[in-house]
């Protein structure tokens, strides 16, 4: 598929107006910045957002939930994904004849029609690996230049002066390490990392890593493997003017650092058509502005397509109601369990011959993605070292019940 720069542009046009036209609420102040990502469905020559994202925020792993009630990372590119799952969702429960799904009953499984691809948008490069570049590498935004694949990625960058800087932490668990020094020395680059919290550290990998992972095994995850009978891949990224870029730091980022990673079919190391449109995002990062502790996310779903985030919970809800139903947001790993189950069981989807799916608490239901998992686990090798999280966090049921 070749795209020109003018198919660039209109991605980011209509995701930025898109963002413009939302509600104001959940958007930044004057004085706060946020990053924004979408997904963009073409289908028929048509383009629509589907799936939108803001934010910058993580919780720590003392804040995270073992009733899978609470968003852990409301990074843009995490919001607007799961916001994609919310969406896929809604149309495995409302597909009709002129859906871009189609159902095989035979085999119990959903394809993407013919001619439908999703695009992937953002203002800012993915938090960890994709952000270590020489900062001399900002007078050519924009420049993509042919080269030669080169999968042997050195670990230090070349050049005398200094990098862009990321947040992200290497895990401590790996061998590779930031060593800190002056100008290109002070980060490791090709290092899986984690996000930063406020004191407390967090167990969510990089933006860098989880995009990784998606041009791998594809953006749909565990659960809805089961009902695909193809990972769905991204077919381009955009990405803003006006804000630090390098392809090459992004390609590493991506795929370059993993090397030539052999996947069985149907999964692959899926590369991605990247460009810099000519438009700027109006909240972008600044040294004048702070973070916005919100997160909006957007799906393109008749009920409550819009949600706005704090601190993993629904913007607005009392702290005396932070436990209950009204405080969870539709993107949360339980209510994404819900609708799968849902789905399941209006399409007569059978994952167990011998026990009803609503008895399997959510790790139960992810382990019969046997081929997933196993292609998954090949993948990890190839990163090294991945977060580990208690599996009491996956424990959690339908109804909510724990088992500890």
């Amino acid at each position: 598929m070749e795209l020109n720069q003018a198919f660039h542009n209109r991605i980011a046009k209509l995701c930025l107006e898109h963002f413009k036209a939302l509600p104001r609420r959940g958007k930044p102040k004057p004085s706060e910045w946020t990053i924004l990502s979408c997904i963009v469905m073409e289908s028929g020559g048509d383009l629509s957002v589907v799936a939108l994202g803001t934010g910058s925020k993580c919780i720590g792993k003392n804040k995270l939930s073992p009733k899978g009630d609470i968003l852990n990372d409301s990074h843009a590119e995490i919001v607007c994904r799961r916001s994609f799952l919310r969406f896929l969702y809604d149309r495995l429960q409302n597909a009709d004849t002129g859906c871009f799904l189609k159902f095989n009953a035979l085999h119990k499984k959903y394809s993407i029609r013919e001619g439908t691809r999703f695009h992937f948008f953002t203002t800012h490069m993915p938090c960890g690996d994709a952000t270590i570049f020489p900062k001399d590498n900002v007078e050519d935004v924009g420049q993509i230049v042919e080269r030669e694949e080169d999968y042997e990625v050195p670990k230090k960058l070349t050049r005398t002066g200094d990098v862009f800087r990321t947040g992200a932490k290497c895990l401590l668990e790996g061998d590779e390490q930031d060593s800190k020094a002056a100008g290109s020395e002070y980060h490791t680059v090709g290092a899986t990392r984690t996000k930063p919290g406020r004191g407390d550290p967090t167990l969510s990998v990089s933006c860098s890593d989880k995009l990784s992972k998606w041009c791998h095994l594809g953006v749909q995850g565990t659960l809805l493997s089961l009902l695909f009978d193809k990972p769905l891949y991204f077919s381009t990224f955009t990405i803003v003017s006006k804000t630090p870029f390098s392809l090459e730091a992004l390609e590493r980022a991506l795929y370059n650092r993993l090397g030539m990673v052999e996947l069985e079919y149907p999964y692959k190391q899926h590369k991605l058509i990247v460009a810099q449109a000519k438009y700027e995002f109006e909240w972008a990062k600044r040294s004048d502005r702070q973070p916005s502790d919100c997160s909006i996310s957007w799906c393109n779903v008749k009920d409550k397509s819009l949600e706005v985030a704090v601190e993993g919970k629904r913007q607005g809800v009392t702290k005396k109601r932070l436990n209950s139903v009204t405080a969870r947001l539709k993107i949360c790993k339980l209510e994404l369990f819900k609708r799968f189950v849902e789905v399941c069981e209006q399409c007569d989807v059978e994952l167990d011959k011998n026990r009803d799916l609503k008895t399997f608490n959510y790790k139960q239901v992810k382990v019969l993605a046997v081929h997933y998992n196993h292609c998954w686990d090949t993948l990890r090798k190839s990163f090294k070292v991945w977060t580990t999280k208690d599996e009491k966090l996956l424990h959690f049921f339908l109804d909510n019940k724990l088992v500890l």
